[in-house]
């Protein structure tokens, strides 16, 4: 696992050589791009955008592979458009983008725009029909995730990212020479007019340009910088070549003989690697933070001060009965475990589940578990980028808790242990300094019947205007449900925008109960004595949830799943949409053309070699 997290910083230098090889640079630029490269992974002035040291020890290890694969893919790609076969090569280049789409998606957006600046290098029919082949099977292969991915992606949050636009982010200290080196990289290419430098110049100036005009939302414009700042670096090793072809040059007209012309052959011969000294000894003068980002990571839970603190509270937390755990959220005390994220690991290190995980802002919920946090804690954490949350309010948290079927409450703050103590709701377990366990009182169950008839609304947009209803937290006992239009929701009364705020109780007055539930990884079961009444299914909203004995299931209030039973023994599980049908087809098709074009080619290779011939007898 180590070894898969850092590959994308160790396979940079090598492909950024590669590129350069690719596109037909003479020495010594791909000797200077993998220069370049390694300075770039030093580099500190950001840390979480991917790419660098920083950031793939921040979590951007994928992003730092799907980095690496976009230069290993352009060089491949120009080398197709050359050879203009569909051959072994063809097959390589589709596996290749399938890849970088199946690792992340920021580089996918950021090669749609180095593209046509490689294509501008043999503006050909040929060329255009060979890189939409690539794409097209590249689609294809990664289609049984980026299509559902593609048409799913509004059950998931949406982030509202507020963009930088500062310049020093842009151009960085550290980034100077590099800026420096890169003018004169833009002079030699014009005044030579190298063509070969078009993807490069190209990329720069449309991702700096999108870097001031894009618009924000879900994509931070902050995610386009490792890539800009490599291909300054490509630039500047551009530069830097032709630097060294004008000193080698002016040396070579002078007539040395003897020891003078010794030292020409040995400056000759030594620039790369007084280049490569000079580039590493400023790297390590910059006290780079990456040596000690990597021992802090690598070296795991266990070297870290409080592990014996943090091995009890896991050891304890597997002890209990099964159910859900919100802890209080506190930088200061969390973040000494190791990273400020170590709660995310709970169900790692234990059989409970937990609200908060690697991947919490791809659910509809997370929105929502912050306004939890908030509520609860008295340090709460960031949350979903341009989600603002209230203030402290124990009250609300305690009902929101509730409603989402926590269990167990970890309190760390002299406030909310002195709320938990004098509230009925909840039970003292356990205390394990600083951490104070406490039990909810209840049947903890995920799947209950409604008590109030649920509501139908036609959403503008449905978080945000949840956000409306779940901000007053006595919301919880009346309900919404997205209107989508299906048949079995119509016969509840429609809600407007307006009265979101403040939902009017509708009491049923039918009776039933649930009588016993089995809730798995991917299958809900339940049985139930309340046939044709609404039930609540305390499980985030997805179109892949399916139900048997049901109907539904619909997205409620504010992200979680309603159920109408239609006999007493009901079946939820999680299975595949439309999307995920037709991509798992299309990504078969990706793979049966790879395997023809590969047969094809061997065939036509066996066919076209030359016999052997008998021997004369």
């Amino acid at each position: 696992f180590k070894l898969v997290t850092i590959l994308g910083s160790l396979i940079l230098p090598a492909a950024l050589y590669h590129f350069g090889k690719s596109f037909k640079f003479e020495y010594p630029y791909p000797e200077f791009a993998s220069i370049g490269a390694m300075a770039f992974l030093y580099m500190k002035s950001f840390t979480i955008y991917g790419g660098n040291f920083l950031g793939t020890y921040a979590g951007e290890f994928s992003y730092s592979i799907s980095f690496g694969l976009v230069f290993i893919f352009l060089a491949a790609l120009y080398r197709g458009m050359q050879r203009e076969k569909y051959d072994w090569l063809f097959a390589l280049n589709c596996i290749i983008l399938a890849c970088i789409v199946l690792t992340h998606l920021i580089t996918l957006i950021a090669l749609f725009i180095i593209v046509p600046g490689v294509f501008f290098l043999k503006r050909d029919l040929k060329s255009a029909k060979y890189i939409i082949a690539v794409f097209v099977v590249g689609f294809f292969l990664s289609a049984f995730w980026s299509l559902p991915f593609v048409l799913l992606i509004k059950w998931t949050p949406t982030m509202n990212w507020t963009n930088i636009k500062d310049l020093k982010e842009l151009f960085p200290l550290e980034l100077i020479p590099a800026l420096v080196l890169g003018v004169a990289g833009l002079f030699f290419s014009t005044i030579k007019k190298d063509r070969r430098m078009v993807p490069v110049i190209w990329t720069i100036i449309v991702l700096m340009s999108l870097f001031f005009t894009w618009e924000e939302g879900r994509l931070y414009n902050a995610r386009f910088l490792p890539f800009i700042f490599i291909f300054i670096y490509l630039l500047a090793a551009y530069g830097l070549m032709n630097l060294y072809w004008v000193f080698t040059t002016g040396l070579s007209s002078i007539n040395f003989t003897g020891a003078k012309q010794r030292f020409y052959k040995f400056a000759v011969i030594a620039f790369v690697p007084v280049v490569a000294f000079i580039a590493g000894a400023a790297i390590m003068a910059g006290n780079p933070l990456g040596p000690a980002w990597a021992r802090h990571n690598y070296t795991g839970f266990e070297s870290k001060a409080d592990w014996k603190l943090y091995d009890d509270l896991m050891k304890y937390l597997d002890s209990i009965p099964y159910g859900r755990v919100m802890f209080e959220f506190d930088k200061s005390i969390i973040q000494k475990f190791g990273t400020p994220r170590s709660f995310e690991l709970i169900p790692y290190w234990t059989k409970q589940p937990t609200m908060e995980g690697l991947l919490v802002e791809s659910s509809l919920t997370a929105p929502f578990h912050y306004i939890n946090q908030a509520e609860l804690s008295v340090k709460p954490r960031g949350t979903v980028a341009g989600w603002k949350v209230p203030s402290r309010d124990y009250e609300a948290a305690m009902k929101h808790l509730i409603y989402f079927n926590i269990s167990y409450i970890m309190a760390s703050s002299p406030e909310v242990i002195a709320d938990l103590n004098s509230d009925t709701r909840v039970e003292f377990l356990n205390k394990i300094e600083p951490y104070y366990f406490y039990e909810i009182k209840g049947p903890h169950n995920y799947v209950e019947v409604m008590k109030n008839k649920p509501y139908r609304y036609i959403p503008e947009d449905w978080i945000w205007d949840m956000r409306e209803w779940y901000l007053n937290a006595d919301n919880v006992d009346n309900p919404v449900i997205y209107d989508d239009g299906s048949e079995g929701i119509k016969q509840f009364e429609e809600i407007t925008k307006e009265q979101l705020s403040d939902v009017p109780g509708n009491p049923f007055n039918a009776g039933g109960e649930v009588l016993s539930e089995i809730v798995e990884r991917e299958k809900i079961e339940f049985k139930t004595t309340a046939i044709g009444v609404p039930h609540l299914v305390k499980v985030s909203y997805f179109p892949n949830w399916k139900a048997a004995g049901a109907e539904g299931p619909y997205l409620v209030s504010p992200s979680l799943m309603m159920v109408i039973p239609t006999q007493s023994n009901v079946t939820l599980y999680y299975g595949m949409t439309y999307a995920n049908r037709i991509g798992v087809t299309l990504s078969m098709a990706g793979w049966a053309i790879i395997a023809v074009t590969l047969i094809l080619n061997l065939a036509f290779h066996l066919k076209s070699k030359p016999g052997l011939k008998k021997p004369d007898e």
